[in-house]
């Protein structure tokens, strides 16, 4: 019996990349799935593209990692799939991870994350962080975010650790990431390819957030610390 996926997307005044990142969830070639919005009260038209995509829609006002403890707690499947919203998956992205997640030691996996941008500095930035997660796995500490979130996390294991810490907006990926570590294995599946906007870089400046995810990321993962508890007060 094949487990149902629920796909998890949080979002606030989305309405530029909503669409997109839902009707790739739609169109997987997995066909037990389903899709749960939670949406932070966006004052755009967010909502109303999700309402022709989504299966369930919650509103509240929260930053990203409530909202998706939220969404894992309406969801009915056994698979939480987390995803940005601005984040487009192919059609066999769901059938090219889930193999790796039948593994009683693996608890959780991730793809790899390209620019869905084609410019030069984009392709910088893929390369930093895609060396960032390379170092991270080859000393034991997997983190699932590579420019973005798209994690399969298995149900049991989310719900064990306690799932996203919720008094942050930065660092929790990792924060969540060494939880889940203790409980198995987190595997990176480079075939699993997706795409994401590098639209933080451009807004903040390209060598700004690099720099700030680098120190940030490098200082919770020696003391276990953040640095701040928000990138900035846009930050979802």
């Amino acid at each position: 019996m094949r487990d149902l996926v629920s796909m998890i997307v949080t979002t606030l005044n989305e309405e530029e990349y909503i669409g997109a990142c839902l009707k790739s969830l739609k169109e997987q070639n997995y066909e037990k799935k389903e899709i749960i919005v939670v949406d932070s009260e966006s004052k755009d038209r967010t909502l109303d593209i999700a309402k022709k995509y989504a299966d369930k829609i919650i509103v509240e006002n929260c930053i990203m990692p409530k909202g998706r403890n939220l969404g894992a707690k309406k969801a009915k499947g056994n698979i939480l799939l987390f995803v940005d919203a601005d984040i487009i998956l192919p059609k066999n992205w769901l059938n090219t991870i889930l193999p790796y997640l039948n593994d009683n030691n693996t608890v959780a996996a991730y793809g790899d994350l390209l620019p869905r941008e084609k410019d030069t500095k984009s392709k910088v930035v893929y390369y930093f962080q895609d060396f960032c997660n390379f170092f991270a796995r080859s000393i034991k500490m997997p983190i699932f975010s590579k420019l973005g979130t798209a994690v399969a996390i298995k149900r049991d294991a989310f719900e064990k650790v306690g799932g996203y810490p919720e008094d942050r907006a930065s660092c929790e990926d990792i924060a969540l990431s060494l939880k889940l570590r203790k409980c198995g294995e987190i595997k990176f599946v480079r075939e699993a390819k997706g795409y994401v906007s590098t639209r933080r870089f451009k807004r903040s400046g390209y060598f700004k957030l690099s720099l700030l995810w680098l120190i940030t990321g490098s200082y919770y993962l020696l003391t276990k610390r953040t640095i701040l508890n928000r990138y900035s007060k846009d930050f979802p």
